[in-house]
């Protein structure tokens, strides 16, 4: 038997019936802006290559867990590459973490206010709603990690302690989509310890969740294990070579300003609450994890959007303190419009609201760019959108030039491409390719050379290409892309080489081809 939570008198959730169907109006209007971008520009680098690793369905990959591939595959499955379809889950997470975050506003003692400002600040942030447009990794870990908090919660007022196992079954499912949710778990269990909440812990149901949890993302481990945890490797490499520097200022401000204008002191005035009110004294445990989490991405030198799925349970908490210091109706409709209305005008800087021309003078008229997250040059679209674009030119272009090799040729040929996204490109876009598409780049490295051996090799790359210095004896351009203002430099006008004569088999030359970022 638990023991009875000394916090199971906590005031019940305010407000009557219009308070509790807000969550899901608020879920259903946050879907319905997804919906009104669509599938404006096209399937997004990412998108490309977690399909791709869900036609290879493993327990681990180079450089995600195995979550994300599986929901590609589903989606892929259904929809093609119809863009929509393909987002339809993430917009369906994005949704449900509204939902959810103004549910637990609710859970925390507040009434509708607190529930519309939690939902609001966090349907209007274009940080999250950037990250729950697409089909990433990015969609699901905010979803993941409030489901969490709303299980937790519920255990420490008093519910009954078999909500351990679903506890233990979402942490994991957290951390089977995105890695650093299991950091942001583990800082609310050090949060439960380090409050009188740990009294939810008495109980064999929390070591039975604990036991669930570490069996499913056990494989994972392995996997990882297995093959020299090169998911460290890539973080490492990342940090050295691709990410743009780290500075602590740097990461404050756009922690400050990328969830919205005015979303920061809804979530900065959440951590508080949770930290000073004495009604919030059974739900300090949120605040610790979501601090001690901040503090590991400062101290591991973390991109700023890493820290997204924190902001959800705090804007929760946010809504319910401002909801106690504005009590004025007209005050109150005030937050909920500014709040609103200065997180609108960043949404179409995150999710593509606008044609590529209107997006162009849009940015320019607001005078704001989004900080680069790479070390790459910008051309005249964010990295997000710009990687949208060029994918099926040049899929075109490398089957024209694979369809052009005589027949002979074409049963030994094969395709190299420089990272992921041009590989992935590829396959999604130009499935009867006739030539097996490989690089060396993260996973598809571990996916190894190709089977035909790969003379002629078809190399995607740039004017600099060598055909491996002296691999292959003879080089001849193919084929050059058109220029466009709408891709990202590095991958605009791309160079199509036919690389003959290999002097030693690619599969022997393979390991040098290893490229983990």
């Amino acid at each position: 038997m638990v023991p009875p939570s000394e916090f199971s008198d906590v005031p019940a959730p305010e407000g009557g019936r219009a308070a509790r169907l807000l969550p899901a109006a608020l879920a259903a209007a946050t879907f319905a802006l997804h919906v009104a971008a669509g599938g404006r520009y096209g399937i997004f680098r990412d998108e490309l290559y977690f399909i791709v690793c869900g036609e290879r369905l493993g327990w681990g990959y180079v450089d995600q867990p195995p979550g994300i591939a599986l929901v590609a595959r589903v989606a892929h499955a259904l929809f093609g590459t119809w863009v929509p379809g393909l987002r339809l889950p993430a917009w369906l997470a994005s949704a449900a973490t509204v939902f959810l975050a103004a549910r637990l506003a609710r859970r925390l003692g507040g009434g509708a206010f607190a529930a519309a400002l939690a939902g609001v600040a966090l349907a209007a942030s274009p940080l999250l709603a950037g990250l729950g447009h697409y089909l990433t990794m990015n969609a699901f870990e905010p979803l993941a990690m409030i489901a969490l908090a709303c299980v937790l919660v519920r255990l420490v007022l008093g519910d009954s302690p078999r909500w351990w196992l679903l506890a233990g079954a979402v942490a994991a499912a957290g951390a089977l989509l995105k890695y650093t949710s299991a950091l942001l778990a583990l800082g609310l269990l050090a949060g439960l310890l380090a409050t009188p909440a740990r009294r939810a812990l008495a109980t064999r149901w929390a070591l039975a969740g604990a036991a669930l949890g570490a069996v499913l993302v056990l494989p994972n481990v392995l996997w990882q294990a297995a093959h020299g945890l090169p998911f460290l490797e890539l973080v490492r490499n990342g940090q050295l070579e691709k990410n743009a520097p780290f500075s602590l200022g740097g990461f404050a401000r756009s922690l400050l300003l990328e969830p919205g204008p005015l979303a920061a002191p809804v979530w900065l005035g959440g951590l508080a609450w949770l930290l000073l009110a004495e009604r919030a004294r059974p739900f300090r445990f949120l605040a610790i994890g979501g601090a001690l989490y901040l503090a590991t991405l400062v101290a591991t030198r973390g991109k700023a959007y890493y820290a997204a799925p924190a902001l959800p349970m705090l804007l929760a908490a946010g809504g319910v303190g401002i909801e106690r210091a504005l009590r004025r109706g007209a005050a109150r409709l005030a937050a909920l419009c500014a709040i609103a209305v200065t997180g609108a005008i960043g949404l179409p800087l995150a999710i593509p609201l606008l044609p590529v021309e209107a997006f162009v003078r849009y940015q320019a008229a607001l005078g704001l760019k989004p900080a680069p997250l790479e070390r790459h040059a910008y051309g005249a679209l964010p990295q997000i959108f710009a990687d949208q674009h060029g994918w099926e030119a040049l899929a075109a272009a490398v089957a024209d030039v694979t369809r052009g090799l005589p027949p002979e040729a074409r049963a030994r040929a094969a395709v190299f491409a420089q990272n992921y996204g041009e590989a992935a490109a590829l396959e999604v876009h130009a499935p009867g390719l006739g030539a097996p598409v490989v690089s060396g780049h993260n996973q598809y490295f571990l996916w190894g050379p190709p089977a035909t051996g790969g003379d002629p090799l078809i190399v995607v790359s740039d004017a600099h290409e060598d055909c491996g210095a002296g691999l292959y004896r003879e080089r001849t351009l193919a084929a050059r892309l058109p220029s466009s203002p709408w891709t990202m430099p590095y991958e605009d006008a791309r160079w199509i080489w036919i690389c003959r004569g290999a002097t030693r088999p690619l599969a022997e030359v393979w390991p040098a081809v290893r490229h983990y970022e």
